[in-house]
Protein backbone atom coordinates (compact mmCIF):
# COMPACT_ATOMS: atom_id res chain seq x y z
CA UNK A 1 0.00 0.00 0.00
CA UNK A 2 1.46 3.37 -1.11
CA UNK A 3 0.31 5.72 1.54
CA UNK A 4 -0.81 9.32 0.86
CA UNK A 5 1.93 10.63 -1.24
CA UNK A 6 4.77 12.60 0.27
CA UNK A 7 3.55 11.58 4.27
CA UNK A 8 5.31 9.44 5.89
CA UNK A 9 5.12 6.09 7.73
CA UNK A 10 4.48 5.79 11.11
CA UNK A 11 7.96 3.82 11.57
CA UNK A 12 9.56 6.73 9.56
CA UNK A 13 8.79 10.00 11.50
CA UNK A 14 9.25 7.95 15.04
CA UNK A 15 13.50 7.07 12.83
CA UNK A 16 13.56 10.98 12.31
CA UNK A 17 12.38 12.39 16.07
CA UNK A 18 14.62 9.92 17.44
CA UNK A 19 17.62 11.56 14.94
CA UNK A 20 16.20 14.90 15.38
CA UNK A 21 16.35 14.81 19.47
CA UNK A 22 20.04 13.23 19.43
CA UNK A 23 20.64 16.70 16.84
CA UNK A 24 18.87 18.75 19.26
CA UNK A 25 20.62 17.57 22.29
CA UNK A 26 23.91 18.21 20.34
CA UNK A 27 23.40 21.67 18.83
CA UNK A 28 20.32 22.76 20.69
CA UNK A 29 17.79 24.62 18.38
CA UNK A 30 19.27 23.31 14.93
CA UNK A 31 19.50 24.38 11.04
CA UNK A 32 18.45 22.12 8.38
CA UNK A 33 21.52 21.72 7.38
CA UNK A 34 22.77 19.82 11.13
CA UNK A 35 19.88 17.30 10.47
CA UNK A 36 21.62 13.89 9.23
CA UNK A 37 18.28 13.00 7.32
CA UNK A 38 16.29 13.75 4.05
CA UNK A 39 16.43 16.75 2.56
CA UNK A 40 12.45 16.91 3.31
CA UNK A 41 12.67 15.56 6.79
CA UNK A 42 12.16 18.98 8.17
CA UNK A 43 8.89 19.75 5.93
CA UNK A 44 7.77 16.46 7.16
CA UNK A 45 8.23 17.01 11.20
CA UNK A 46 6.66 20.83 10.53
CA UNK A 47 3.84 19.85 8.82
CA UNK A 48 3.10 16.86 11.18
CA UNK A 49 3.71 19.37 13.84
CA UNK A 50 6.24 17.77 15.88
CA UNK A 51 8.63 20.42 15.22
CA UNK A 52 9.03 24.35 15.69
CA UNK A 53 10.13 26.77 13.81
CA UNK A 54 11.76 30.38 14.54
CA UNK A 55 14.43 32.42 13.51
CA UNK A 56 17.81 32.95 15.78
CA UNK A 57 20.79 35.14 14.51
CA UNK A 58 19.18 35.36 11.10
CA UNK A 59 18.75 31.23 10.28
CA UNK A 60 15.97 29.16 10.44
CA UNK A 61 16.37 26.78 13.39
CA UNK A 62 14.20 24.19 14.51
CA UNK A 63 13.54 22.42 17.94
CA UNK A 64 11.04 19.28 18.73
CA UNK A 65 7.65 19.92 19.76
CA UNK A 66 6.05 18.65 22.93
CA UNK A 67 3.85 16.09 21.01
CA UNK A 68 6.93 15.34 18.79
CA UNK A 69 9.05 14.36 21.81
CA UNK A 70 6.16 12.45 23.45
CA UNK A 71 6.76 9.51 20.53
CA UNK A 72 9.85 8.24 22.10
CA UNK A 73 11.28 7.32 25.03
CA UNK A 74 14.19 8.33 26.43
CA UNK A 75 16.41 6.34 28.38
CA UNK A 76 19.79 8.06 30.16
CA UNK A 77 22.27 6.03 31.89
CA UNK A 78 25.85 7.18 33.63
CA UNK A 79 29.08 6.59 34.49
CA UNK A 80 32.92 6.95 34.68
CA UNK A 81 33.83 4.78 31.96
CA UNK A 82 37.62 5.29 32.62
CA UNK A 83 38.10 1.73 31.87
CA UNK A 84 35.64 0.37 29.42
CA UNK A 85 34.69 -3.60 29.35
CA UNK A 86 32.45 -6.55 28.96
CA UNK A 87 30.36 -5.50 31.54
CA UNK A 88 29.96 -1.88 30.78
CA UNK A 89 28.55 -3.24 27.56
CA UNK A 90 26.27 -5.98 28.54
CA UNK A 91 24.35 -2.86 30.95
CA UNK A 92 23.96 -0.16 28.02
CA UNK A 93 22.35 -2.94 25.82
CA UNK A 94 20.24 -3.63 28.42
CA UNK A 95 19.76 -0.08 29.24
CA UNK A 96 18.48 0.91 25.38
CA UNK A 97 16.16 -2.10 25.36
CA UNK A 98 14.31 -0.26 27.62
CA UNK A 99 13.35 2.76 25.05
CA UNK A 100 14.18 4.38 22.12
CA UNK A 101 17.14 6.49 22.78
CA UNK A 102 19.97 5.94 24.89
CA UNK A 103 22.00 9.39 26.34
CA UNK A 104 24.66 8.28 28.20
CA UNK A 105 26.41 11.09 30.60
CA UNK A 106 30.25 10.95 30.74
CA UNK A 107 31.61 12.21 34.27
CA UNK A 108 34.10 15.00 33.72
CA UNK A 109 37.67 14.51 34.49
CA UNK A 110 37.02 17.01 37.61
CA UNK A 111 33.88 15.40 38.67
CA UNK A 112 35.82 11.69 39.00
CA UNK A 113 38.72 13.83 40.83
CA UNK A 114 36.18 14.92 43.17
CA UNK A 115 34.16 11.91 44.05
CA UNK A 116 36.87 9.71 43.93
CA UNK A 117 39.82 11.35 44.99
CA UNK A 118 41.18 10.09 41.64
CA UNK A 119 41.77 11.54 38.37
CA UNK A 120 40.97 9.11 35.63
CA UNK A 121 43.65 7.35 33.74
CA UNK A 122 41.64 8.86 30.59
CA UNK A 123 40.56 12.23 29.34
CA UNK A 124 37.25 12.88 29.59
CA UNK A 125 36.65 13.24 25.98
CA UNK A 126 38.60 10.31 25.00
CA UNK A 127 36.04 8.55 27.25
CA UNK A 128 33.14 10.01 26.31
CA UNK A 129 33.94 9.21 22.14
CA UNK A 130 34.71 5.67 23.52
CA UNK A 131 30.99 5.19 25.27
CA UNK A 132 29.12 7.04 21.72
CA UNK A 133 31.13 4.39 19.76
CA UNK A 134 29.40 1.66 21.69
CA UNK A 135 26.51 -0.04 19.48
CA UNK A 136 23.68 0.41 21.92
CA UNK A 137 24.57 4.10 22.52
CA UNK A 138 22.82 7.06 20.73
CA UNK A 139 24.62 9.89 22.17
CA UNK A 140 27.27 10.52 24.71
CA UNK A 141 27.29 13.71 26.89
CA UNK A 142 30.08 15.33 29.44
CA UNK A 143 28.33 15.87 32.90
CA UNK A 144 28.47 19.17 34.53
CA UNK A 145 31.54 19.93 36.69
CA UNK A 146 29.78 21.66 39.11
CA UNK A 147 28.81 18.35 41.02
CA UNK A 148 26.26 20.06 43.46
CA UNK A 149 23.77 20.63 40.78
CA UNK A 150 24.67 18.66 37.75
CA UNK A 151 22.45 15.87 38.23
CA UNK A 152 19.51 18.57 38.32
CA UNK A 153 20.99 20.25 35.12
CA UNK A 154 21.64 16.50 33.05
CA UNK A 155 17.60 15.62 33.68
CA UNK A 156 16.74 19.65 32.57
CA UNK A 157 18.63 19.10 29.56
CA UNK A 158 18.07 15.54 28.78
CA UNK A 159 14.61 14.61 29.48
CA UNK A 160 14.91 11.31 30.06
CA UNK A 161 12.02 9.00 30.54
CA UNK A 162 13.70 6.45 32.49
CA UNK A 163 17.11 6.59 33.98
CA UNK A 164 18.98 3.36 34.47
CA UNK A 165 21.56 2.27 37.30
CA UNK A 166 24.19 -0.14 37.53
CA UNK A 167 23.96 -2.35 40.09
CA UNK A 168 26.71 -0.49 41.53
CA UNK A 169 25.04 3.18 41.72
CA UNK A 170 22.95 3.24 44.40
CA UNK A 171 24.27 6.34 46.25
CA UNK A 172 23.54 8.17 42.61
CA UNK A 173 20.20 6.34 42.20
CA UNK A 174 19.34 7.93 45.94
CA UNK A 175 20.68 11.43 44.75
CA UNK A 176 18.62 11.56 41.27
CA UNK A 177 15.46 10.06 42.79
CA UNK A 178 15.29 13.14 45.57
CA UNK A 179 15.58 15.45 42.95
CA UNK A 180 12.70 13.90 40.72
CA UNK A 181 10.26 13.94 43.71
CA UNK A 182 11.04 17.35 44.89
CA UNK A 183 11.15 18.66 41.61
CA UNK A 184 8.17 16.31 40.73
CA UNK A 185 9.49 15.05 37.51
CA UNK A 186 7.54 12.71 35.38
CA UNK A 187 11.00 10.75 35.45
CA UNK A 188 11.23 6.58 35.81
CA UNK A 189 13.91 4.81 37.95
CA UNK A 190 15.63 1.32 37.50
CA UNK A 191 18.10 -1.14 38.44
CA UNK A 192 19.90 -2.71 35.60
CA UNK A 193 21.45 -6.25 36.21
CA UNK A 194 24.80 -7.30 37.55
CA UNK A 195 26.99 -8.89 35.02
CA UNK A 196 28.49 -11.85 36.16
CA UNK A 197 31.36 -12.01 34.16
CA UNK A 198 34.47 -13.31 36.90
CA UNK A 199 37.18 -11.21 34.38
CA UNK A 200 35.02 -7.88 34.56
CA UNK A 201 34.00 -7.61 38.32
CA UNK A 202 34.33 -3.75 38.42
CA UNK A 203 36.66 -1.09 36.60
CA UNK A 204 38.06 -0.05 39.76
CA UNK A 205 39.84 -3.33 40.28
CA UNK A 206 40.73 -2.91 36.26
CA UNK A 207 41.78 0.14 37.29
CA UNK A 208 44.42 -0.87 39.91
CA UNK A 209 45.29 -4.30 37.28
CA UNK A 210 46.22 -2.02 34.93
CA UNK A 211 48.40 0.38 37.48
CA UNK A 212 50.03 -2.74 39.51
CA UNK A 213 51.24 -4.13 35.19
CA UNK A 214 52.42 -0.82 34.01
CA UNK A 215 54.54 0.33 36.91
Amino acid sequence: MGGIPGRLQLSEELDLIKVTYITQLRHGPFTAKQLPARVDAVSNLLTSGYLNEQPIDGERRYSLTESGRKLIKVVLAGGVYDVLHVGHLAALTEAKRLGDVLVVVVATDMTVDTLKGRKPLFPEEDRRALVEGLKPVDIAILGYEDVGFGFEQVLAEVKPNLVAFGYDQEKLEKIVAEIVRRRKLNVGITRLSRFEGERYVSSSSLRQKLSEELS
